[in-house]
């Protein structure tokens, strides 16, 4: 797993290169919609046709799952979201990343995160910690009272639900963010600029590698639903975040809390 673990950073590096590239000629892609507000480009077809190979030159017996190609789930697999918060990326905001994780027995034990315009690279997993930039980090202890979770978006996610969460927390107490990209969501959980991250019906591209960060950071991380596309269900954070936060999970957890 170390040498996953190395491979991955290098490979994530790489990657966010490439996307930088094509941040940076923004006017000249052409965007295509999935459905209304999931959108995609060339750049995140690109980007995850690199880190594929490079998988498979490195790794070619282990499966890869990503956003843009999909794949087969299986015991053990990597999970690929070569652009997470693509349409911020596309409106040229810096709240975007890539986001490489691997998944054994339905549980991310791995991940590496690079946000390449914060120039932020977060990556470790179970029982290796957390490195940021290729440092050993921990998660700073954060003052009382400065009570804030941050919420995803997911265009699967009702939102009527996602409004009577988001009710819950403010009436207990809580600010409530939203970035629009999981990852984001995910590294800030990590970094402290919030106590924790919920969305439901997500994707396991989306939250595989912070999912992994996030518990050997010291979070409380817990999946529920399934892993297919759009059916999982993340909520990471602090005790207190999770006391609350697990009202709202609508299906039992498949992964060990």
């Amino acid at each position: 797993m170390e040498t996953r673990l190395k491979v991955a950073e290098r490979i994530a590096q790489e990657a966010s290169l490439l996307a930088l590239d094509y941040f940076r000629q923004l006017s000249e892609l052409e965007v295509c919609e999935k459905r209304p507000q999931d959108v995609f480009s060339e750049a995140d077809r690109e980007v995850e046709n690199l880190i594929r190979q490079r998988l498979g030159d490195h790794f070619p017996q282990d499966p890869v799952i990503g956003e843009e190609y999909g794949g087969e789930l299986s015991a053990s697999y990597w999970s690929v979201d070569p652009i997470d918060g693509t349409s911020n990326f596309l409106r040229g905001s810096s709240l975007w990343g890539i986001s490489v994780g691997y998944v054994q027995d339905g549980e991310p034990v791995m991940g590496v995160i690079v946000h390449p315009v914060l120039n932020l690279m977060l990556s470790g997993g179970k029982e290796r910690g957390v490195y940021l930039n290729g440092e050993p980090f921990e998660r700073p202890v954060i003052a009382g009272g400065l009570k804030t979770v941050a919420i995803g978006d997911s265009p699967s996610w009702d939102f009527t639900h996602q409004l009577c969460i988001e009710k819950a927390y403010r009436d207990d107490g809580w600010n409530v963010v939203r970035y629009r990209c999981a990852t984001v969501g995910l590294t800030f959980s990590v970094l402290g600029y919030v106590d924790g991250y919920q969305e439901c019906f997500s994707s396991m591209w989306d939250v595989s590698a912070g999912y992994a960060l996030c518990k050997a950071a010291g979070l409380d991380a817990h999946l529920a639903g399934t892993q297919e596309k759009s059916s999982t269900h993340v909520s990471v954070g602090t005790p207190e975040m999770n006391r609350l936060s697990a009202r709202f999970i609508p299906y039992p957890r498949f992964t060990p809390a």
